[in-house]
């Protein structure tokens, strides 16, 4: 890990996933902790979903591992396997952040709402009273609509392979919010749509598009989860088109401090 001095002391964070070689995290929140002085280090982690929970007890097991991070496909299992859960967590049903306890156990946290968020608003996005069309219905589009609403967003349509996976989401966003706020639709953009694809279509370049790049338009913004391509093919052809774009690199980087402040708060 260039610059990152690991020895027999560094505690270390993992970052759990499948696949896991498009992880942006480490080369991000690493640097962090060298700043701060803290001997901690991120380190990649791939781990098939038919192993979780036997890789969950070994990580358990390993002392001087402080927490790990979670990207796909576990965040939404993984909220069976911890001990406890931060209330986020709780609320939107998905973890994107286990940290060791000071009695050993795992709570489950969750970022990346906010760090979606923050990465719109530090690009000066419009949110406020904007209509949202949410490609997927993962545990990052789960924790991403509840932030959405949260900051000003009017209304969010909810659209999945799946349309009972995206009619429950939205079933769970408007009992929240008491208020009609989400629906199940199509992924058809409309004028002036923040657009987001919270799929893993796009990490290879042999994946599908997640929507036709021929329904979009000027006025538009189009977003990624996805951080590694930073611009995916669906971006690329957007920005051909004229549309914003918005990398998944921002979301990355927009909760990256926010956990780094969480694992030291404890651990450094």
């Amino acid at each position: 890990m260039v610059g990152v001095e690991v020895k027999g002391t560094t505690r270390l964070l993992g970052l759990i996933g499948d696949p896991i070689a498009q992880a942006k995290t480490p080369s991000v929140i690493n640097p962090i902790f060298a700043s701060r002085g803290a001997d901690i280090a991120c380190v990649p982690l791939q781990v098939p979903a038919a192993d979780l929970q036997k890789i969950w007890a070994g990580l358990k097991a390993t002392s001087n591992l402080i927490g790990f991070g979670i990207t796909l496909p576990h965040k939404q299992m993984a909220i069976d396997l911890c001990d406890s859960l931060d209330p986020v967590a709780a609320r939107v049903g998905a973890v994107n952040l286990v940290r060791r306890e000071r009695d050993g156990s795992f709570r489950g946290y969750q970022f990346d709402g906010r760090g979606f968020v923050r990465g719109l608003q530090a690009k000066r996005i419009t949110i406020k009273n904007r209509d949202v069309l949410m490609i997927g219905a993962g545990g990052a589009a789960v924790a991403m609509a509840f932030a959405l609403i949260e900051a000003g967003a009017k209304s969010i349509t909810v659209s999945n392979r799946t349309l009972e996976k995206a009619e429950a989401l939205a079933s769970v966003i408007n009992g929240d919010f008491g208020r009609l706020v989400a629906k199940a639709g199509s992924p058809r953009p409309q004028t002036g749509q923040l657009i987001i694809n919270a799929t893993s279509l796009g990490l290879n370049e042999t994946d599908a598009l997640p929507l036709d790049p021929g329904l979009l338009h000027p006025g538009m913004t189009l977003a990624e989860v996805i951080a590694q391509p930073e611009i995916t093919p669906l971006l690329s052809q957007a920005q051909a088109r004229g549309i914003e774009i918005h990398s998944g690199i921002h979301m990355i980087k927009g909760q990256v401090d926010l956990i780094a402040d969480h694992i030291c708060e404890l651990w450094s």
